[in-house]
């Protein structure tokens, strides 16, 4: 996957007191300069919890024994994440300054029904010989070895005969030395009896690196980037206050139960803001996050403004099909719908909204800047007092504070948000499905689908349907381990055939939709023309939408979507934003 270039990597490290520092510039305990950590853009580097650390130890010892993870990762240390491009999850595993490794969700050895995690060591000297999936070298090639050549078959002495093809192995000299680590181009055995041919395809040479057997915590990070912290505090609090100064408007949070809008909360609060919080319920939010919503409401007793989606995703999903990255309906009927009809309702003049949103969690969000107004939302200023701060940044104010964050966080979540959502990776869709019951519905929605449009089962496999054009990346994934998928694939598509346009006039909804576009005759209409308005009154989830672009609060539902045509003005504003005339439908099928 390409690299994507967010920002600025902060991520440094006071090797004076063997812990990360938030950004460039001193650290609080010491004193001394932090030295810049090399990790991969867009370094949105987060921290590991308990759960996060266990899965990592559960990966390495599965691989190379019971407990040589804790050679890896010593007992009671600070590690971070960052998660890496890759086709799933990825995380490079950040101890002691250094990436000591990535741990990533592998989607072939998913498919060929193996354990899809894999840990991928970058070595240094003095880790010892574990108990499995190692070869031992010959002198001859230890120097080849540490210049960067691969392990070949006659160079290797004796090994793990155990070692499958494909697996993560370490490579040591006869001396005990290790060597490199790298991937095993055949089973063990075979490399062993060979006298030619491949063994194993170097990843990583060893370096000079050591993880410290001290231990760190949490309390002593804080302290070391106390004042960094609070630069940034102040910048932001600063920001708050001066949209506030700037806008006419009463503010509010935009709370999604996320750490992102609980760290844009506290922020709020300490400029010195008492604001609403908004909350939009989509229906198929964590049971914990909606507790988290009113917990936080009830703790620094803010009133909560909260709407639920009516319809709901549950509803619109039987029109338009399973929601994806490049087809996210779901984001307009079920979030942006309610929350602008609960503008209208609650902020007549409209509201300064705001949202914890950050540069480093996708291009489109660094584009946006850091204030900005949404075409969906009548109404709503939307500002972000942290777009330019990483996640290690937030969680580190939200550890100064003692705030009460989403506890899902702490079961290996990285992101909170609808539980189905399709920018969600497979390996946290697994962690949905084995906690959360409700999943089994929505799975067979999506087994429904794959044999209605008579899809592979690898589209349900590898989560396809999280795209209706499938992304490069995974093409030539596709190519290279599943044949013809691709072209099963086209099927997929976001089609649908309307009627002509004497049928469309044949339905009473649409001729009551006519004043919208002002025609002056029907005969003067073309198909073209009447496609919106079939459309709206055909497919309406009644999402709240176009209630909410209304100037002149023309539109209302009843059965449908209906227009009280003495106070449209046939501003067309109605049509722009309309999900089912954005989206259409993934279906394919016509109601008429």
């Amino acid at each position: 996957m390409p690299v994507e270039r967010l920002g600025k990597i902060h991520l440094h490290w006071c090797d004076g007191c063997n812990l990360p520092l938030v950004e460039e510039g001193k650290c609080g305990i010491c004193s001394e300069e932090g030295r810049k950590v090399e990790i991969t853009p867009p370094g949105d580097v987060r921290p590991a919890f308990q759960h996060d650390i266990g899965l990592i130890r559960e990966v390495i010892d599965a691989q190379w024994g019971e407990d040589y993870s804790y050679e890896i990762i010593p007992k009671e240390k600070v590690v971070l994440l960052n998660g890496a491009p890759a086709l799933d999850r990825m995380d490079e595993v950040i101890v002691d300054g250094r990436v000591v490794g990535t741990l990533k969700y592998n989607l072939k050895r998913k498919m060929e029904g193996k354990e899809p995690y894999q840990f991928i060591l970058r070595p240094w000297k003095g880790l010892s010989l574990p108990d499995e999936n190692y070869m031992i070298m010959d002198g001859g090639a230890v120097e080849p070895i540490l210049d960067g050549a691969s392990a070949l078959a006659p160079g290797i002495l004796r090994g793990d005969e155990g070692v499958r093809e494909g697996e993560e192995v370490m490579i040591f000299s006869e001396e005990g030395d290790l060597l490199a680590s790298g991937k095993a181009e055949k089973d063990g055995g075979v490399m062993i009896e060979n006298d030619s041919g491949k063994g194993v395809k170097n990843r990583w040479r060893v370096d000079d690196f050591v993880v410290e057997r001290k231990e760190q915590n949490w309390d002593s990070v804080i302290k070391a980037n106390r004042e960094l912290m609070e630069k940034r505090i102040e910048s932001a609090k600063d920001f708050v206050r001066e949209k506030v100064e700037e806008n006419d408007l009463p503010p509010a949070v935009s709370y999604s139960g996320g750490k992102d809008s609980l760290a844009t909360l506290l922020l709020v609060l300490e400029s010195g803001i008492e604001p609403d919080l908004l909350f939009v319920d989509t229906g198929i939010e964590f049971p914990e996050t909606v507790k988290n919503v009113r917990n936080t409401a009830e703790k620094y007793d803010l009133e909560l403004k909260e709407r639920k989606a009516e319809g709901g995703f549950w509803d619109s999903v039987e029109h338009f099909g399973p929601s994806a990255r490049d087809y996210r309906w779901c984001c307009k009927t079920c979030k942006l719908g309610p929350t602008s009809r609960m503008i209208i309702e609650e902020y007549p003049v409209g509201v300064l909204s705001f949202i914890g949103q950050r540069r480093y969690e996708s291009r489109q969000r660094m584009m946006k800047g850091s204030t900005w107004k949404n075409p969906w939302v009548p109404g709503q200023f939307g500002a972000s007092p942290i777009q330019d701060w990483t996640a290690f940044h937030v969680w580190l104010l939200l550890f100064m504070k003692d705030a009460d964050w989403n506890p899902k966080y702490e079961e290996g979540f990285e992101r909170i948000g609808c539980w189905l959502c399709p920018a969600s990776d497979l390996a946290e869709l697994k962690r949905v499905e084995e906690g959360l019951p409700e999943f089994e519905r929505f799975k067979k929605l999506l087994v429904d689908y794959m044999e209605r449009e008579d899809l592979p089962e690898e589209w349900l496999e590898l989560g396809l349907w999280r795209w209706v054009d499938i992304p490069k990346e995974m093409e030539r994934y596709l190519e290279g381990s599943h044949g013809a998928i691709e072209r099963e694939l086209e099927r997929d598509k976001i089609t649908i055939e309307l009627p002509s346009k004497e049928k469309m006039m044949e339905d009473d909804q649409v001729r009551d939709l006519l004043p919208i576009i002002g025609a002056e005759s029907e005969e003067s209409l073309s198909g073209d023309e009447l496609r919106p308005l079939y459309l709206k009154a055909a497919y309406c989830v009644e999402c709240d939408v176009c209630i909410g672009k209304c100037p002149e609060e023309a539109l209302y539902f009843d059965n449908g979507i209906r227009l009280d045509e003495e106070s449209c003005v046939q501003c067309g504003e109605c049509l722009q934003e309309c999900p089912v005339i954005e989206f259409t439908s993934r279906v394919g099928s016509d109601p008429g």
